[in-house]
């Protein structure tokens, strides 16, 4: 009978894993954000189910897809990777539409920090990165956060800053005008179906190419 290594089964088995690998990344980092913020889970928790295991999930599946030659499927990985972390935080703006409070805080100083990274590839070439991240000293109403990050300056010293905040105190404040639960849930269901989508093209090309690969000799069914 006609088929490629390891038979239809196993090309079938890989192409589904191809295509559910980003989602469940996804649904991992959503899940363990909702359930960090909702109190049914630790910060452990958070970290282990919505950060290391979808990057272990996503890392090993590139790994085993690199090691077969296919590369469509490893390359699935970056997209489902930052729809990963899309997921992760548009969890955080949906509590803070569902139960955040907003008021109006006024800015005391705007302190810059840079941080910076170096890191060499495989042909010993450094490469340097750089992080600028912003933080907001606050004076809000009572209840209301003390300070805000973010990775632009959100007003100048003396300014009004409008503020969500969540009164449990389990998800970072935001500036109002950056809180889009619906619009990061849609970018990162954009990015999980493109990465399925590469994880499907790469499913049925591995198929085909490892279909034409017969063993000389072989009796043709």
């Amino acid at each position: 009978m006609a088929g490629w290594d390891g038979g239809w089964a196993r090309g079938i088995g890989r192409t589904a894993v191809a295509v559910a690998a980003p989602l469940l990344a996804a649904s991992l980092a959503f899940g363990a954000a909702w359930e960090s913020a909702y109190g049914r889970l630790g910060g452990w928790g958070y970290l282990l189910g919505g950060v290391l295991l979808p990057l272990l999930l996503l890392g090993g599946h590139a790994a085993l897809a690199a090691r077969r030659e296919a590369g469509v499927i490893a390359a699935s990985a970056l997209p489902a990777g930052l729809g990963a972390m899309l997921a992760l935080v548009s969890a955080g703006h949906s509590v803070l539409e569902d139960r955040g409070v907003e008021i109006s805080c006024v800015v005391l100083k705007v302190t810059q920090r840079t941080e910076t990274d170096s890191s060499m590839d495989a042909d010993g070439h450094w490469t340097t990165t750089s992080r600028t991240s912003y933080g907001h000293l606050l004076r809000c109403p009572a209840g209301g956060p003390t300070e805000l990050a973010a990775f632009a300056r959100l007003a100048k010293e003396g300014q009004a800053l409008a503020v969500v905040y969540d009164p449990q105190g389990r998800v970072a404040p935001l500036a109002a005008r950056h809180v889009h639960g619906g619009g990061m849930r849609v970018a990162a269901g954009v990015t999980v179906g493109a990465a399925v989508l590469l994880g499907l093209a790469g499913g049925v090309h591995e198929a085909y190419q490892k279909r034409g690969r017969r063993p000389r000799g072989a009796r043709r069914g």
